[in-house]
């Protein structure tokens, strides 16, 4: 179980960043990560216990909380985009992989085995939700600079993280049928991307906190 690798500290340390800024300077929807980062530092906590303690598969766990993680930045993203027609397209999208996860879980790949169809359909609408973020912000918003805008860090963090995994789960499906080994390599992409993400993360914590204290 012990030592953690680093991005679990991360993760633990960007959740402790939302506590701090959020219970002092609220700002909806931004003060839902602290519940959300709380949910994701338990997942990989128990997903660890589970494979590293009980010697058990947890891919079941991990089928399960990811297209939480997906319809949470899909909400996030949409909250704070100004047009409501942007609005509009990402929770049309958050419905659509509301209804494929569900499909795939309960009648096609299942709860054991990884639901590579709803990975690449998250990532793929999680890659469309941060660019009309984007696409939002250089259209309505009114910072001086992008950077002091929480959705920016948000969507970019987003966009790269899904892009990367994006691309891993397309090759996991080809490696699996030459039973090539992959483990090493997903985790080689994800680990590093989980810095990206939740440096992201922060940097539109402090950005919030900046823009209450003006």
């Amino acid at each position: 179980m012990f030592p953690l690798s680093t991005f679990y500290y991360f993760e633990i340390g960007t959740l402790l960043l939302s506590v701090v800024a959020f219970y002092r300077f609220r700002n909806k929807p931004l003060h839902w990560f602290i519940p959300f980062l709380f949910f994701i530092v338990c997942i990989e906590l128990t997903g660890r216990y589970i494979r590293r303690v009980l010697h058990e598969p947890n891919t079941w766990l991990y089928n399960l909380s990811i297209p939480i993680e997906y319809l949470f930045y899909g909400f996030i993203i949409a909250s704070l985009c100004l047009s409501v027609k942007y609005k509009k397209i990402i929770y049309t999208g958050m419905v659509l992989l509301t209804v494929v996860s569900i499909i795939n879980i309960l009648w096609i790949q299942g709860f054991m085995f990884p639901n590579t169809i709803t990975y690449k359909t998250g990532c793929s609408l999680m890659i469309i939700s941060a660019c009309v973020g984007l696409i939002d912000l250089f259209r309505y918003d009114e910072h001086v600079s992008l950077l002091k805008n929480p959705l920016f860090w948000i969507c970019t963090g987003v966009l790269f993280f899904n892009v990367a995994e994006f691309t891993t789960f397309f090759l996991i499906e080809i490696f699996m049928q030459k039973k090539w080994q992959i483990t090493k390599i997903f985790t080689l992409v994800n680990n590093n991307m989980i810095y990206v993400l939740y440096t992201c993360i922060s940097l539109a914590i402090l950005t919030t906190i900046k823009w209450k204290k003006q």
